[in-house]
């Protein structure tokens, strides 16, 4: 599956609609970066970045809706 910058749009949209919880979009970003079965794929650097920070723990703690508002407003320009 090919994780694209539409996609992390999706998925901060769900999560600004609180229909996702900081746990579940670390736990997407941790299956994705750690995906032993090559079942993921990220489009890009910019979205490997993304999930990269979203797993790592001493940025855990700045997710929250500002942030994840901020991050979709700017792929949204980018793309």
């Amino acid at each position: 599956m090919l994780i694209t910058r539409t996609e992390l749009i999706k998925i901060c949209d769900k999560y600004i609609a609180e229909e996702l919880s900081k746990d579940e979009l670390i736990h997407f970003a941790r299956t994705v970066m750690f995906d032993d079965e090559n079942r993921f794929e990220c489009e890009d650097e910019l979205v490997e970045d993304i999930l990269s920070q979203w797993d790592y723990a001493k940025t855990q703690s700045k997710i929250n809706m500002k942030s994840i508002q901020f991050l979709r407003d700017a792929l949204l320009e980018i793309e």
